[in-house]
């Protein structure tokens, strides 16, 4: 069984994830986050985090921004015929699932909060959402 994926709405995906991410932990909760980061791991944490190169963070941040754009494609296709807003509600409903569950666990034994986890895991959340949103939407053409 062959599955066609639209590779353009994956690269779009992608990009929608990496500014979503800009947004989400710089102009929207970017406070919040370096603060609880600090409390979490110590107050040299955010130091020692953002020590690493942006080409290298930036590079990172996209490139698992695509394989997440992928898989969710994968699972779309799967699953069939889906509007944007089923694709939506199941790209959230995978954030949620999968990584919000591993992530949840990893916060509640690490001792990291309850605050940093909803950051976190609703990022990724409202991110596959909107890729979902944007791979239902996009078809690939037929061949």
């Amino acid at each position: 069984m062959h599955l066609k994926v639209n590779w353009w709405a994956i690269v779009v995906s992608a990009i929608a994830q990496f500014l979503l991410g800009w947004l989400w932990y710089d102009l929207l909760l970017g406070k919040l986050w370096m603060v609880e980061i600090a409390r979490t791991n110590g107050p040299n944490a955010t130091g020692q985090m953002m020590s690493a190169s942006p080409l290298y963070l930036f590079s990172v941040d996209f490139i698992t921004a695509f394989f997440l754009a992928y898989g969710l494609a994968m699972i779309l296709k799967w699953r069939g015929p889906v509007g944007p807003l089923e694709g939506a509600w199941i790209g959230f409903a995978f954030g949620l699932l999968i990584f919000g569950t591993m992530t949840w666990l990893d916060y509640a034994y690490s001792g990291w909060g309850i605050t940093l986890g909803f950051i976190n895991v609703g990022y990724v959340a409202v991110g596959m959402a909107i890729q979902g949103a944007i791979l239902a939407a996009w078809k690939p053409k037929a061949t």
